[in-house]
This record gives C-alpha cells, sequence and structure tokens, in this order.
C-alpha cells in the first residue's frame, strides 16, 4: 500500500518506540504515584537529586540552588531543636527563609516519611 524507504522505516520506528517510552512513563507515574520522587531536576546542565531535610547535612544543602551556607546551617539547627520536619513547607519556619526563596529552592527538597 506505502512505500517507505529505509531511512523512512527508520525514523517511523524510532518515532514510535519514543511514544510507547512516554505512554509507559505516563502509566507508571498514574500508577505509582511515589515515582514522582526519583525524579531528579536538570537545571542549567546539572543534575539535582531531591534532598531529604531530615537526612542532610549542611554541606549537602548548600550544593543546592539557591541554598548558601548560612541558611544550610540554619536547616540543620532547626532540625536539631524542633525534631524531624514532617513537610517541605515547614522549612520556611526556619529564621532567615522567606517565602520568595523558600519557592526558589522548595523543588529540590523532599522529607522521608519514617
Amino acid at each position: 500500500m506505502f512505500a517507505f524507504t529505509k531511512q523512512e522505516r527508520t525514523v517511523l520506528v524510532l518515532f514510535t518506540v519514543i511514544i510507547l517510552c512516554g505512554a509507559v512513563l505516563r502509566c507508571a507515574f498514574i500508577k505509582y504515584l511515589p515515582l514522582e520522587d526519583m525524579v531528579d531536576f536538570i537545571d542549567n546542565e546539572r543534575i539535582y537529586f531531591r534532598t531529604d531535610l531530615n537526612a542532610a547535612t549542611a554541606e549537602e544543602l548548600e550544593e543546592l540552588p539557591y541554598i548558601g551556607r548560612y541558611t544550610a546551617e540554619r536547616i540543620v539547627q532547626y532540625r536539631q531543636l524542633h525534631g524531624p520536619f514532617t513537610a517541605v513547607e515547614e522549612v520556611k519556619n526556619v529564621k532567615g527563609i522567606r517565602d520568595k526563596n523558600y519557592g526558589r529552592f522548595s523543588m529540590y527538597l523532599k522529607v522521608n516519611k519514617r
């Protein structure tokens, strides 16, 4: 019926594989919502893993975008004084963290439920 060249068949196969991979990932994210926590962020050609607020050291927090040494140390001090974080939003209670700053770095943080 249709006669495709070798190059056209290759493109069609690759296109089909890409669409199938996307469909499988979409179904996986719908069925297994915790997979979203494993997704990394690529920002400025660097991959950032979501960092657990309850396990990270000040040095690990400082490696994240928009978190400097002072903020990282304050987060660790807050955790030591008040116990583990129960939600990422709780980091806004740390002295020196404003809503604007929180909005910048919150996507790089997570809280593992223990």
